[in-house]
Order: structure tokens, then sequence, then C-alpha cells
């Protein structure tokens, strides 16, 4: 019994060490780069510190800042920004439900808060599921601090309901695009014009390669529909389709083949040790 509760508050423990960490900055790294365009990692509708908190840690970057944005709006800043290594910012927002809309203030206020600390000319953008359409929405905005590269993660850009479960939208893609569109596509057709023409961008959709055809909460073609709208305006897209159970909607961010083709695209050369 004794050792039961041994092991038993051990894990305790251990966990609650981890959701401390995931959602503080981490100890400088010492690399060998210096990078002045920070990269926000933004998560979607119900995120939480565990959406992109581990995969920070295996990316090959130093979080030096968590931006919390608070239910009234207001930014708090963990960290200090100083550049260096690559630098990622963690954004978490403690509305969970918060829609793109006020997404979008809650990341501006975000880069704003950040840019009083170190001031910078361009950021790098990945998010996840609905965070994918504040991070466009943002793109499109024509900021003051424009994207350099963008990464998407099972973003349902032609969804009637934004990754709801139990309500996955999946209409098939033709030479001029999908055969269907909803509100969300209509707005970015009608902003291609604002996408920078130096963005880069990766796209990345996630198929169970159970016939489905979608990652459990966004279709395949819901994800891959920006192209239509991306390919001929920006300086370089690219798509990537990872299939498997770890391809499920809430695992994209924990596969490693997704750490590898975001660290690729992102950070092309290798790290120093």
């Amino acid at each position: 019994m004794i050792w039961l509760i041994v092991i038993g508050g051990g894990a305790l423990i251990a966990f609650a060490l981890d959701f401390y960490g995931l959602g503080h900055p981490d100890r400088q790294r010492k690399v060998d780069v210096a990078d002045r365009v920070p990269t926000l990692f933004v998560p979607g509708e119900f995120g939480t510190r565990y959406t992109f908190g581990h995969m920070l840690r295996r990316l090959p970057v130093d979080k030096q800042v968590v931006a919390l944005v608070r239910q009234n709006g207001s930014v708090h800043l963990r960290g200090r920004l100083a550049f260096g290594p690559h630098v990622a910012v963690q954004v978490l927002f403690a509305d969970k439900r918060v829609q793109p809309a006020a997404q979008l203030i809650g990341v501006k206020r975000v880069i704003a808060a950040l840019q009083q600390q170190a001031p910078f000319a361009a950021i790098n953008l990945v998010s996840h599921s609905m965070g994918g359409i504040t991070t466009v929405l943002y793109t499109v905005s024509r900021p003051a601090v424009p994207v350099r590269a963008l990464v998407t993660l099972a973003a349902p850009y032609n969804d009637t309901a934004l990754a709801t479960p139990g309500k996955v939208v999946n209409w098939p893609l033709g030479p001029a695009g999908p055969s269907q569109t909803t509100p969300v596509y209509e707005f970015f057709r009608a902003h291609v014009a604002d996408l920078p023409e130096t963005l880069q961008w990766l796209n990345v959709a996630g198929d169970l390669f159970n016939g489905s055809q979608h990652d459990g909460a966004v279709g395949i073609n819901s994800a891959l529909s920006i192209r239509y709208l991306a390919q001929d305006h920006v300086a370089r897209y690219a798509e990537v389709v990872i299939r498997g159970p770890r391809a499920a909607h809430s695992l994209l961010h924990e596969n490693r083949l997704v750490d590898a083709d975001v660290a690729t695209f992102l950070w092309p050369l290798q790290l120093k040790a």
C-alpha cells in the first residue's frame, strides 16, 4: 500500500511540474543562431498550454515568453523577449471558447506588448485548428508587423462550424476549388489580395486513414481548400497530409512528423548544439 502511495504521489508531482512548466518560459538554450523574428504559437478553440507546450520542448526553439490573454482582453507576459536563438512565444487564452474575431484582437495585443519589450520587424505564426483561421485573419489584415512565415495545422477553412466534432465538412475539391463554399472561405477569397507576396505558408492536414478523409474534426478538403486562394498569391505555399491514428485532430501537434515539417519549413538550417 505504501509503495502505491509513493508512486501515486510521485506521478502527481511529475504532472504538476509538467503542467507548470508548459505555461512558463523555458531556460534559454545555448545555440549559435541570431534570429530577430519571433514565432508565435496560437491555439484554437478549447486550446490549452498542452496544445503546443510539448511541441515547443521538442522544436529547436527558445520559448522566451508565454503570453496570456485574459478574459477582459488584457495581456500578461511571462518572461521577456531577448532574441538570440530561434525565439518562440506561446500564446494562451483564458477564455477557452474565444472565437477568431476576438482571438485576433488578442493576438494583436500580444504583438504590441512584445514590441514594448524588444522591437521586431516581422513574425512567424504557427497555429492549430481554429487558431489557423485567426492567424490568416491577422495575415490579411495588413498589420504593422507582417507575417514572414505561416504554419497552420488542421485549420477548417471551408467548414460550416469551425472544427466542431461531429460536423465534419469535406466537400470535393475540383480544378477551380471546392464544390461548395462557406462564409469563412468566401471571406478569405474576398481578401486574397491582402496576402503578402513574400509570405511562406505551410498548411498541414490530418487523415485518420480509415476511409473518413478527415482527422476526426476537420476534413482534408476543408483544410486544403485554402490552396486555391494562396498558391498564386504568396511566395511559397506548401501542404502536407499526415496519415494514421496520430494524425487525429488533437494529436497533430504531438506528432514527430509534424515537428520535423515545422522545423524544416521555418528554420531550414539546423541549429548548432
